[in-house]
């Protein structure tokens, strides 16, 4: 698997290149799990190699707490529980709730295994109501997800509302980062270092 800037990352990580491709390659049950879970059907759900690559970054980084907005069928949620499962890591996730893509009437997060959900803490309601409550209640986290409405007015509010609420040693990720400029002037705005690995997934974290 081939990621760009992947360097930069292992070396932000404190991990080697080696040991970062063990945990991408680690990231092959549970990714087959969500396949099938899926059932091949499109729920606007993260690419094969995005979804390795952050549970590769929870596992490098051992993240205790990690937050993401848009849960959709769960597969980021079953990649960052799975990932954190060693040592008992936490995920936050907050979602509007309402049927979107190809969802049908299957609820919330229901890639998301029974084994998993006692780490799992899902919250429903609109982002602008629910996030800075349950960040400030719940953190600060080590991993911040953006994956839910992906306006340049939206995505700003919520990187905005999470950097407060991050660790001093952080990881943001934006999934269809290019879809507004956002993400980079959120970036350049707080000196903040970003990057592109891979599909329409982006980094953020500190110089």
């Amino acid at each position: 698997m081939e990621y760009d800037g992947l360097k930069t990352v292992t070396n932000y990580l404190g991990t080697t290149e080696s040991r970062f491709n063990e945990f991408l390659n680690a990231a092959d049950e549970i990714l087959q799990y969500a396949k099938e879970s899926t059932g091949g059907r499109d729920y606007w759900q993260v690419s094969e190699p995005e979804f390795r690559l952050i549970f590769a970054i929870a596992s490098a980084m051992k993240a205790e707490k990690i937050a993401e907005t848009g849960v959709g069928p769960g597969t980021t949620s079953t990649a960052f529980l799975k990932a954190t499962e060693p040592f008992g890591g936490k995920l936050f996730s907050f979602d509007l709730g309402k049927k979107y893509g190809n969802s049908d009437e299957k609820p919330v997060g229901f890639v998301v295994p029974e084994s998993l959900r006692s780490r799992w803490i899902l919250t429903l309601g609109n982002s602008r109501d629910t996030l800075k409550p349950g960040l400030e209640k719940y953190g600060p986290f080590d991993i911040f997800m953006h994956d839910s409405e992906h306006t340049y007015e939206h995505v700003t509010f919520e990187l905005s509302t999470a950097l407060p609420f991050m660790k001093e040693h952080f990881m943001i990720v934006v999934d269809n980062y290019n879809w507004t400029e956002a993400p980079n002037d959120f970036a350049s705005a707080h000196k903040l270092r970003l990057i592109h690995p891979t599909g329409d997934m982006c980094l953020i974290f500190r110089q």
